[in-house]
Order: structure tokens, then sequence, then C-alpha cells
């Protein structure tokens, strides 16, 4: 009896051994696997609109993550490293495997995108890659775009001063703002040329510092007005920006020289039929004038 509830104790222990072991194999069968997770890549600046300006290169700095960066050619083969292919404007810009890259733009907007692939070039799958928009200017990008421009100043000639030269030279200065040659594109923040206006009229573009040239003005008053523009040559707005000045032509007055001339004409007339008198009638009265005394004295 105590030999055979021996066996039977023995039997059941064994039995649920095996029931444990397979109820483990089942769990560890059932278990979801663990994948690595996706690469990421986000750019931390500039941020997406922002204006760079005084020309400046604009400086990307990126971050990833699950993805190892390497020099092209020089990858391992691993699945999640390579480098990263830089677009501007949808087309192929340079290729880096720093954190940080620099581009030097024109002026205008340009969209930037970053894109993960291989090290042979080919993209990920899924596509990692991110984009921003930002806008060049050879201006200033400090404050809300335009406002920045405070005035033209216009320095000389002194407001309503009367000047009797035909020939004036207008001096100006200004704030903020960079003087360039007009474009047929895209306007950008605190940049363009000086339309010139002489008596309302417009005269000419300005593109650099420095004195402006008026010929042979008429008599009268003149009023020249000088005005920041875009590149296509609309007036700024926000605000608008523009400075005049008006001054008088008055030419040194020519005297008049008639009765000068008519007081010389007289005494040429008079010399002249001194001369006539004393050439032809001249012997003849001083002849007779002797006679005269010879007749007395006799």
């Amino acid at each position: 009896m105590g030999t055979a509830t021996g066996e039977r104790g023995s039997s059941r222990a064994k039995s649920a051994a095996a029931s444990l072991a397979l109820c483990m194999l089942l769990l560890v069968w059932s278990a979801p696997s663990v994948r690595a997770a996706p690469p990421t890549l986000t750019i931390l600046s500039p941020a997406d609109g922002a204006i760079i300006g005084n020309g400046t290169p604009v400086s990307v700095v990126f971050v990833v993550s699950d993805f190892n960066l390497t020099e092209p050619g020089s990858a391992g083969g691993g699945t999640n490293e390579g480098h990263v292919e830089v677009f501007v404007d949808n087309t192929l810009f340079t290729t880096t495997s720093k954190s940080t890259v620099d581009l030097s733009l024109p002026s205008g907007r340009h969209d930037i995108r970053l894109r993960l692939v291989s090290d042979n070039g080919t993209g990920l799958s899924p596509d990692v890659s991110a984009s921003i928009s930002v806008t060049v200017t050879r201006g200033p990008a400090v404050g809300t775009p335009r406002i920045q421009v405070s005035f033209v100043d216009i320095m000389y000639p002194i407001p309503g001063v009367v000047l009797n030269d035909n020939d004036v030279t207008v001096s100006f200065r200004v704030w903020n703002f960079s003087l360039v040659a007009p474009e047929s594109r895209e306007p950008v923040p605190n940049e363009g040329h000086v339309a010139v206006f002489l008596d309302g009229v417009y005269n000419r573009a300005v593109m650099a510092f420095g004195p402006v040239a008026f010929s042979d003005l008429v008599d009268g008053p003149h009023t020249v007005t000088f005005q920041l523009v875009d590149h296509a040559g609309a007036p700024l707005t926000t605000p608008e920006a523009s400075a005049s000045v008006t001054f008088r032509i008055e030419g040194t007055a020519i005297p008049d020289i008639n009765p000068y001339l008519s007081a010389v004409q007289i005494v040429l007339a008079f010399s002249i039929l001194g001369v006539l008198f004393i050439r032809y009638r001249g012997p003849r009265v001083l002849e007779k004038l002797i006679n005269r005394m010879r007749r007395r004295k006799a």
C-alpha cells in the first residue's frame, strides 16, 4: 500500500511539472516580439518661417534617433545607419553626416528638407524626413518685417532754401534697410531700393548710398521725394517710408545793359561826327578864321 501510494504521488508531481513547463513554453511562444524603434529626424533650428537677416548662411541644426550617421561610403551595412540628404527648393543641395549644416542661399523664400538615407543613398522605408521654410534677406531680420525701416532723412539742401544754381545735389540716409538692384521676384523684408521723384514725377532708381545729383533745373519751386520700395518697385506699406525736401531755384539775374549801350552809342556817334567834321570841313573853317584875324590886324 505504501509503495503504491508513493508511486501515485510521484506520478502526480511529474504530471504537474510537465504541465507547468508546457504553460511556460506557451507563454513564451505567445509573447509579442520586441522590435527596434524606427529612426527619427527632427530639425531643431531655425524655426519654420524664420527670417535670416544680413545675408548670413542658414545654419540648420537637427537631431536623429535610432540611426547612426556615417560618411557616405563608410557604413558597415547596418540597417539603421547612413547619412542625410539636404534638399533646397526640391533640389538636392548637399549631403551630410553632421548634425549641423550651413547653407549659403540667395535672398528669397526657401523650402529646406532633410531626409535620412542608407549608405548607398536609398531612402528608408518608411521615409524619414523633416522640412522647414525660411526667408533670407540682405536686410536686418530683427523685429517685424518692414516695420524696422525707421525713415529716410534728406540732409541737404535745407528745406525751403533758395538756390541760385540750377544743379542741385541731394543726400540721404537709410536705417534698417538694404539697398539692392531691382529684381523680378517675390519681395523679402527690409530689402529693395530707393525710388526718386522730382516734382511728383518718377525720376530714377537709386541702389547705392551716395549723393543724388539733379542738373539744369528750371527756375521756380521744386520737390524731391525719396521713397523706399521693394524689389518690384512697390512702396513699403508697414509703415510707408519716404521723405521729401523742397527748395526754390532763382538763377542770378542778368543785368540790363541797354542803358549803358545807349550812352556808349551816343559818345561813339559824336566821336565819329567829330572825326568826319575835322577831316572834311575842318581845314576850310580854319582857313576862314585865319583870314578874319589877318583882316582885323590890317
